[in-house]
């Protein structure tokens, strides 16, 4: 590599660097202003997170798989339900024969 070409790569990386460094504190600023506005409308993260949350809540609730899910687990409720009930009495009926 001659001195001429090596000269011009470190005037480019010079350039480089001092656009970095420009865009760093334009995202700063933009990121200050973001958490700002942010403030003044009352998001907070934990607020976001709650919002995320109840809409993927409704989201899955909504769903087919869900849906099917809530059925099949409520009619094996009822069936337990009964066969509890149903054994319940037998034994009512075996402690009243004896």
């Amino acid at each position: 590599m001659t001195e001429e070409e090596r000269e011009e790569i470190q005037q480019e990386l010079l350039k480089l660097e001092e656009e970095i460094s420009t865009l760093k504190q334009v995202l700063a600023s933009k990121e200050r202003q973001h958490v700002e506005l942010r403030q003044k409308l009352g998001i907070t993260t934990f607020s976001e997170f709650r919002t995320n949350f109840s809409r993927g809540w409704q989201d899955m609730q909504s769903s087919t798989a869900y849906k099917k899910t809530s059925e099949t687990l409520s009619t094996a409720g009822q069936k337990t339900s009964a066969a509890f009930n149903n054994f319940g009495s037998a034994i009512t009926r075996k402690f009243g024969d004896m």
